[in-house]
């Protein structure tokens, strides 16, 4: 949720479509909210979890993040947790966060989870995420890289 907020602040102040110097230099020397390697950390993981998109030197939000939906407090100030890998598991939530709501998820993750037989979480919440018609290929590639060890 954090990294939804910090997008979504970026882009409100800086407008829609931005360099990304631009979206680095606002969060590292406008906000002091992160060193530039942190900024440009950020900025990854933001187009990983699908909230931006980068086409060349430029940044924007993707189609599907509403950056005026976000909720953002006003005293608003982002911790060190923003760079804390999330699990496959916790990227699907997050995705379908914006469908359901998260205990009505976990509760039809379950569900699925002992219908099927299916030991791995990731793979019934990506599963779910797929019925609900949330893009997940992305991650499926990654879960299945890890099942395999690759």
């Amino acid at each position: 949720m954090m990294l939804r907020q910090i997008v979504a602040y970026v882009f409100r102040k800086k407008g829609g479509v931005i360099s990304i110097s631009e979206f680095v230099f606002a969060l590292s020397l406008d906000l002091k909210w992160f060193s530039p390697d942190q900024a440009e950390s950020v900025l990854a993981n933001a187009e990983r979890e699908g909230l931006v998109q980068v086409t060349g030197d430029m940044v924007e939000p993707s189609q599907s993040f509403n950056i005026h939906a976000v909720e953002i407090p006003i005293d608003f100030k982002p911790d060190k947790s923003v760079f804390l890998e999330k699990t496959i598991l916790d990227r699907t939530i997050d995705r379908l966060s914006g469908v359901m709501e998260k205990q009505e998820l976990i509760r039809l993750i379950n569900e699925k989870q002992e219908s099927l037989g299916i030991v791995e979480p990731d793979a019934v919440a990506l599963l779910v995420a797929r019925i609900h018609g949330i893009e997940v290929t992305d991650l499926i590639d990654e879960a299945y890289s890890r099942l395999c060890g690759r």
